[in-house]
C-alpha cells in the first residue's frame, strides 16, 4: 500500500472513528464520513467495501491500539494484579473511546454475523485475553468456585459504566472501582 493510500484510509478511519463514537453505525452515514475526511464517495468505496467494512476497519484501528498497552501493563513485572486492574481500567477509559453498550448493540444488531463473528474474535484477543491471562497469574486467589474466565467477563461488565464517553467523571474513581470489584462491599 503506497503511503497516499495510507494516509487517506487512515484519515477516513480517523472520521469514522468520531462519527461512530458520537453517533453510533446506523446514525453513521458514508456521505459524511466521506464529506469529513475530505475524500469522494468513490474513494472512500475504493478503500471500503461498504459502511460495515468502515466500521470493522475502525474497530479494528481501535483493538490493535488499545491491546498493545493491555499487553504492556498486563506483562508489567512491578505491578501486583490490583495495579494491573486499575491501570486496564484506565487504559480503556482513556483509550477506548466508544461507549461499550453501544458498540454491543451495534454488533449485534447492525452487522452481518460474519462480521460479528470476526469483530468478537478480535475482541477477545485484543481486551478480553490479556485480562483473562492476567486473572490466570494474579497475585490473589480468586474465590472458590469462580474462574478467571468469570473474573474476567465479571470485571469487564462491571468497568462499563465507568468508561462511558459521556461520563468521563463519575462518583467513584477506577481505584475504588477496582477495589470495590476484588474486595466486595463487605467488611468480612
Amino acid at each position: 500500500m503506497d503511503k497516499d493510500t495510507k494516509n487517506t484510509r487512515e484519515k477516513i478511519i480517523q472520521v469514522a472513528t468520531r462519527l461512530f463514537m458520537d453517533n453510533g453505525y446506523q446514525s453513521t452515514s458514508t456521505r459524511q464520513i466521506a464529506q469529513l475526511a475530505e475524500v469522494t464517495q468513490p474513494n472512500l468505496y475504493h478503500h471500503f467495501k461498504n459502511k460495515e467494512a468502515v466500521y470493522v476497519g475502525v474497530i479494528e484501528s481501535l483493538l490493535d491500539d488499545v491491546n498493545e498497552e493491555l499487553v504492556l501493563i498486563v506483562e508489567d513485572q512491578h505491578l501486583d494484579t490490583i495495579n494491573k486492574l486499575q491501570r486496564f481500567a484506565v487504559c480503556l477509559k482513556t483509550k477506548h473511546p466508544f461507549d461499550f453498550d453501544l458498540m454491543m448493540h451495534d454488533f449485534r444488531t447492525k452487522l452481518t454475523k460474519e462480521t460479528q463473528l470476526k469483530l468478537f474474535t478480535l475482541w477477545n484477543q485484543s481486551y478480553k485475553k490479556p485480562l483473562l491471562d492476567l486473572f490466570e497469574k494474579s497475585d490473589f486467589t480468586i474465590r472458590k468456585g469462580l474462574s478467571p474466565e468469570v473474573a474476567t467477563t465479571h470485571f469487564l461488565n462491571t468497568l462499563s459504566p465507568y468508561i462511558k464517553t459521556e461520563q468521563r467523571s463519575s462518583t467513584l474513581c477506577i481505584a475504588q472501582v477496582v477495589d470495590l470489584f476484588v474486595f466486595g462491599v463487605s467488611e468480612k
